[in-house]
């Protein structure tokens, strides 16, 4: 059984990176957080898979205790090859959540001989047919006003935040936990885990006037659909089907924020069933869960990755076993 995680910094190009090690003997799995998240998002995730695998999660540089560093996908790949180097993984899975998933996907892309990536639920800039159902001109309405909604929201959290602000990013973050089954004094700890303290000022990493700013227009450009194409290692991908909580929507004046993404859950549904008809080396599993299922179904996803990593590497041919 493994024991108590250990914590240590790995250097990428300079850039010190947060890592942390959950132990386990066997192969190698790297785990990837999401924008905005750190590696404690791996915490109840990690033992379970660290019964069968070394585990290694990483904070994404910008994010909880790794340093500033410009932001690229490639620099992004660089870190994970840093943290694989310096754990002794010669081959790691990589597996993600949301912005994870993504940064997942593309290692992939670009270790063709990987043991396999997993992409949690993270599926980049919609595109507008996948909007099952939805009157387009309205759809581009909707989206429109998400997105100046996000950018007013980012803009007044890129400067120091107040006293009152941090206060009401930890009251969010408790209210999340308790929407998704985690555990809230784990979502307290990953919120005070993102911010920088400096001069008695808190700041909220990655920064939306910098690092934070430059991932979310990187993913609004990205087409995963067409990334997942170009993968040739054994990929699998896992989608919710489940619609989001409300996380105050309706107060915002979004109240038709859940039939937008419901429409959206459909068209990835669809697109990514019709992939995997087609591309042999992509497995998809759509789960009754929202976007946060690392939180929500914690067992599940770790009995999806356990399962789909043993089935890949079986399937490999003996010459390239590790």
């Amino acid at each position: 059984m493994p024991g108590r995680p250990t914590d240590s910094v790995v250097f990428s190009s300079g850039l010190p990176i947060a890592a942390r090690d959950f132990g386990g003997e066997g192969p190698g799995i790297i785990l990837v957080h999401g924008l905005g998240r750190t590696l404690l998002d791996w915490t109840v995730v990690g033992p379970l898979l660290a019964r069968s695998h070394h585990v290694v999660a990483l904070d994404v540089r910008s994010h909880g205790k790794s340093g500033d560093g410009p932001w690229s996908w490639p620099a992004a790949m660089d870190d994970i090859a840093a943290v694989a180097e310096s754990c002794d993984m010669p081959d790691p899975a990589v597996v993600g959540h949301s912005l994870g998933g993504m940064i997942a996907t593309m290692w992939g892309q670009h270790h063709p001989d990987c043991t396999g990536v997993v992409n949690l639920d993270g599926h980049g800039n919609p595109r507008p047919d996948q909007y099952v159902g939805l009157d387009p001109d309205w759809v581009a309405e909707r989206r429109a006003e998400s997105l100046a909604l996000r950018a007013k929201t980012l803009q007044a959290l890129s400067g120091p935040l107040s006293a009152q602000q941090v206060d009401a990013l930890v009251a969010q973050q408790k209210s999340v936990a308790a929407l998704v089954g985690a555990s809230v004094e784990l979502f307290v700890e990953a919120i005070h885990r993102s911010l920088d303290v400096r001069d008695g000022q808190a700041y909220l990493r990655p920064s939306p006037a910098g690092a934070g700013g430059d991932m979310m227009a990187a993913v609004d450009e990205c087409d995963m659909l067409t990334l997942y194409q170009q993968v040739r290692c054994p990929l699998l991908v896992v989608a919710g089907t489940r619609s989001e909580a409300d996380y105050g929507d309706a107060a915002a004046g979004l109240e038709w924020i859940h039939e937008l993404l419901a429409a959206f859950r459909k068209g990835v549904t669809r697109d990514l069933t019709e992939l995997a008809a087609e591309q042999a080396n992509v497995r998809f599993e759509a789960v009754d869960g929202s976007h946060a299922l690392p939180f929500e179904q914690p067992h599940l996803v770790a009995d999806l990755v356990l399962d789909f990593l043993s089935t890949a590497r079986a399937a490999r041919p003996a010459s390239t076993k590790p």
